[in-house]
């Protein structure tokens, strides 16, 4: 791609493909801790009223019942994406006990690691995933396992990708497929060898009195990520496949599953992962037919934004991968991996607050760089404005997100922080006036009310004007400000147009 390059820039900078850049798309996963207000685990189980974990596309939990999945489907755009995870927080909210709140940071509250280790790793009532976290409990250690993040899944737009294949890249490639994988697996090489700089920027994982017996006696205390170093959320480091190629990445994962070192594609946490057209595809049949979208795993959750991870966040991230289309790879790839490598856990393993000249300095070019591609492509003002705040806490370590939360670690209070954040989210969704407070503006109170009974019965949801549901093959539309008749109960009126719905188990 790099003897085209002058072409490539020549294309995006003018005309409808410019317009077509900044027109990613993200998926969200988030993985939350289920507490109780003392910080203790709850001992309650899974929401009754929602909707079986096996087929609900919204709503679920991971490792133990006490890890609440919030899933967002692929949606374009940074503010529509954190509305839809604003939206299953407060549903999730509005059926746990009064005593139950969602922790909003990854390393779960002291007192759960103190005295509910024991009860959070075995508290699994998913008959289907039994075994596997039984698996992991004893490969990888509980406290590995309940750690809370971000996934964030995305793709450009398709037919940025399709003009840019006719117009440009058709004879460098032998399908479409192939140039799709290059220029998804160029963006997954891309965020390794930078991903120090994210976990600088968003790694909010410090390490508290309760588990620092895991690390090593040289390391102090706090860190800035414990997710992300190490020692965190990673494979064994015998069995983390390399970046450096797409077919050795391919390879050494698939030998990895064959052999039985993984105990299915589930288990490669590494830092990106690779999504075909189906969720079930193989990493080989996904190479086949192209990589539909990458999902970044390295995330902390993000205490200060509301539903986990802020607007800002993926701007930056979304500038950040489109630059990487135009922008060379290093020649010596390799050692430049094994050096990002290297970076991240020094990044990690850091006082939220330190900074090195190494850092700085390389950090400061990229966003030199950054602006100047923001001014070529003109790109809109929240890119902008996501540079800005990047800048900032490049220019002061104690404005990242680590920084602010170390500084409640410092003053001995990062329980009463955390709880006051969940009783603040929690008090602010329960007392709404509306029933998905953020939709409030698009969608009359009874839609809402539908919406809200549609995802708790793991109904598809296709947000819009006019809003769809979806069944199997059986669409419904509703006018976004709809005076619906619900007399008889968003959930009977729910049933009555989807009686397919009737005795659909709660799992």
């Amino acid at each position: 791609m790099a003897e085209k390059r002058a072409e490539l820039l020549e294309l995006l900078s003018e005309g409808p493909l410019n317009e077509r850049m900044f027109n990613a798309s993200f998926g969200l996963r988030l993985e939350e801790h289920r507490i109780l207000t003392n910080g203790r685990a709850s001992r309650y189980e899974y929401p009754k009223n929602l909707s079986s974990r096996k087929t609900n596309p919204y709503l679920a939990s991971g490792f133990s019942d006490n890890m609440m999945e919030f899933i967002t489907p692929i949606t374009r755009g940074s503010k529509a994406t954190c509305q839809q995870l604003r939206v299953l927080e407060q549903i999730v909210d509005s059926q746990m006990h009064e005593d139950e709140r969602i922790w909003p940071l990854s390393l779960a509250p002291a007192p759960e690691y103190q005295h509910d280790l024991e009860f959070v790793g075995n508290n699994c009532s998913q008959p289907w995933n039994k075994e596997y976290t039984n698996y992991l409990r004893e490969k990888y250690g509980i406290k590995r396992m309940m750690l809370g993040g971000a996934h964030i899944g995305f793709n450009l737009d398709q037919e940025l990708l399709d003009t840019l294949y006719e117009q440009i890249f058709k004879d460098d490639f032998a399908s479409q497929a192939a140039f799709q994988n290059t220029v998804y697996f160029k963006m997954a090489q891309c965020f390794c060898l930078w991903r120090w700089l994210f976990t600088y920027l968003y790694g909010a994982s410090p390490v508290s009195e309760a588990v620092e017996h895991d690390m090593p006696e040289h390391i102090q205390l706090p860190v800035r990520s414990f997710r992300n170093s190490t020692y965190g959320y990673d494979n064994l480091p015998a069995e983390r496949p390399s970046y450096v190629s797409l077919d050795s990445f391919v390879d050494q994962i698939s030998k990895y599953l064959e052999d039985g070192t993984y105990y299915g594609p589930q288990e490669f946490f590494g830092p990106v992962r690779l999504h075909g057209k189906h969720d079930d595809d193989s990493l080989r049949q996904i190479v086949k037919d192209g990589i539909q979208f990458i999902s970044f795993r390295s995330f902390d959750l993000d205490p200060f934004a509301k539903g986990g991870i802020s607007e800002d966040t993926l701007n930056f991230l979304e500038l950040f991968m489109l630059y990487t289309l135009v922008s060379p790879m290093p020649e010596n790839l390799s050692e430049k991996m094994q050096q990002a490598i290297e970076r991240n856990n020094e990044v990690a393993l850091q006082a939220p607050d330190e900074q090195t000249d190494w850092m700085r300095e390389e950090a400061m070019n990229l966003i030199e760089k950054l602006g100047e591609f923001c001014e070529q492509f003109h790109a809109p003002r929240e890119y902008k404005l996501a540079l800005s705040f990047v800048m900032r806490r490049v220019e002061d370590p104690t404005l990242t997100i680590g920084g602010q939360v170390a500084e409640k670690l410092a003053k001995g209070d990062l329980l009463s922080f955390g709880l006051k954040i969940a009783n603040d989210r929690y008090t602010s969704f329960v007392r709404s006036t509306h029933p998905l407070q953020a939709l409030a503006s698009q969608y009359s109170d009874s839609v809402q009310k539908l919406i809200k009974i549609a995802i708790m019965n793991g109904v598809h949801v296709e947000f819009g004007d006019p809003l769809k549901l979806r069944v199997g093959e059986r669409i419904e539309t509703f006018e976004a400000q709809a005076d619906l008749d619900l007399s008889r109960g968003a959930q009977d009126y729910l049933l009555n147009m989807f009686p397919e719905l009737e005795g659909t188990t709660n799992e």
